[in-house]
């Protein structure tokens, strides 16, 4: 499976912390840089991708709407 880098920007310490935090224990590959402003994290995700778009949540489409 692909897998591509996602990326949260503008992240405070705390997030940080709890973002690398959970994607470790789900065993994601995580990076962790500094932004120019000296206060503010991204944090770099390495995720699958996958061919298929999203599936469409059913319990918000009626039978009327088609």
């Amino acid at each position: 499976m692909k897998k591509t880098w996602f990326q949260h920007s503008e992240c405070t310490t705390e997030q940080a912390d709890d973002l690398q935090q959970q994607y470790r224990a789900r065993g994601v590959t995580v990076e962790r840089s500094l932004n120019p402003d000296f206060i503010t994290w991204t944090i770099s995700v390495r995720l699958p991708e996958s061919v298929k778009p999203p599936r469409v949540d059913r319990r918000w489409q009626s039978r009327v709407w088609g």
